[in-house]
């Protein structure tokens, strides 16, 4: 059986990482997205990184995604090489 994928828009965030780390436990095939705003709005102090790395070393079956979901073309292309079964939506 294939393994069911989920997406997950502002997966670095405080929503959307807890939202991964639930449904990676899950068995689900975890695809998240995250631009990193909060550094860029609020400065060096708000940045995600540091949960994106948490995410990859605390997860199996996470991957991200370096895409700005208010780019049209981005989207299209992660939605091309993905079937989603659900997306989670948790970017700001």
């Amino acid at each position: 059986m294939k393994q069911k994928t989920i997406l997950v828009t502002g997966s670095s965030g405080l929503i959307g990482s807890e939202v991964v780390v639930y449904f990676d436990l899950q068995g689900y095939r975890m695809v998240g997205v995250n631009n990193n705003m909060p550094r860029e709005s609020f400065g060096p102090a708000d940045d995600t990184l540091w949960n994106l790395q948490r995410l990859k070393d605390a997860t199996r079956n996470f991957v991200h995604a370096n895409v700005d979901i208010r780019d049209r073309a981005a989207p299209k292309d992660l939605f091309s090489a993905h079937s989603f079964e659900l997306i989670v939506d948790c970017a700001a």
